[in-house]
């Protein structure tokens, strides 16, 4: 686009207008406004060229993370973590093993801290006594 601008910008030089001509102050404000809109549509194609990469960049990260993501989810094993309910929001939510061994963590939802104790825990032995869900 700014060689056609030129071409013109040289047309308009070749035509030799006088200073008088009451034209010449016209074309020659056209051209340079042709001139200032061609270099900010240039400016504004390498800008999308360069957004455009790192755009392809920044997908090619997320795929990377969605990849990762997908392999630990398969590695998740839903008894090395404790489900919470926040009494603040009634968000629920779970944690691993270092997480509930701190015995405090705030809700995720409302940002409420939240203390627990998992020393009144016992492990299960089949039995159902010690909690209220049905063993396997």
């Amino acid at each position: 686009m700014l060689e056609k601008v030129a071409y013109i910008k040289g047309l308009l030089q070749g035509m030799k207008l006088k200073d008088e001509d009451p034209y010449k102050e016209l074309f020659v404000n056209i051209v340079d406004v042709l001139e200032d809109m061609a270099g900010a549509i240039a400016d504004a194609e390498d800008n999308i060229i360069e957004l455009d990469e790192y755009i392809q960049e920044v997908d090619e990260d997320l795929d990377a993370v969605e990849c990762f993501l997908d392999e630990e989810c398969d590695e998740f094993d839903e008894d090395d973590y404790y489900t919470i309910v926040c009494p603040t929001c009634g968000e629920e939510f779970s944690v691993d093993d270092e997480v509930a061994e701190l015995g405090q963590i705030n809700c995720p939802n409302c940002g409420e801290d939240l203390e627990f104790d998992l020393s009144d825990l016992e492990e299960c032995d089949g039995d159902c006594a010690c909690c209220e869900e049905e063993c396997e």
